[in-house]
């Protein structure tokens, strides 16, 4: 009869290979934040580039609050003044989530966003006319940790 079982170099194999292979892992989970940011710094501006094609379609200014009200601070939201009375992002007037329903508003630092930020824009927002154009100039927004930059050009108001 056969013994069964494993010898010692077998098994002295396959720790060299998992130690090999942690080798390659292990860098990359402390980068999980980094990477999170990184998904971020996309998510935000694909919503920028949503605020900015609502403003042109609805031919009505489109807000994107930065860590100020009426978004989430840290955080932002994707508001209107639809009934013209100068309160932006009261009831109905926070732009629908195209990837979900629900409002247009993303809280940091916590879940899945956690230990991540963005910078203030001046005002404390961006707002885009009916022609696409930032109203208030343009803007750079840094996403932290990573460095991650948006910008919004000021005659354009292209976002990358």
């Amino acid at each position: 009869m056969k013994p069964k079982g494993f010898t010692l170099i077998e098994l002295v194999m396959v720790l060299v290979l998992i130690g090999i292979i942690s080798a390659f892992v292990a860098p990359r989970l402390g980068s999980i934040t980094s990477t999170s940011a990184a998904v971020f710094a996309a998510k935000l501006r694909s919503d920028l580039r949503y605020a900015q094609a609502l403003a042109m379609t609805q031919t009505m200014r489109y807000r994107v609050y930065i860590n100020t009200a009426p978004s989430p601070n840290p955080g932002y939201a994707v508001v209107n003044d639809a009934n013209g009375n100068g309160i932006w992002g009261e009831a109905g007037e926070v732009a629908i989530n195209p990837a979900g329903g629900g409002t247009l508003s993303v809280a940091l630092n916590a879940g899945q966003y956690a230990g991540i930020t963005v910078s203030t824009p001046a005002g404390g927002y961006i707002e885009f006319d009916s022609l696409g154009g930032p109203t208030g100039g343009g803007a750079v927004l840094t996403v932290s940790p990573g460095g991650s930059v948006i910008t919004i050009t000021e005659t354009t108001g292209a976002v990358n």
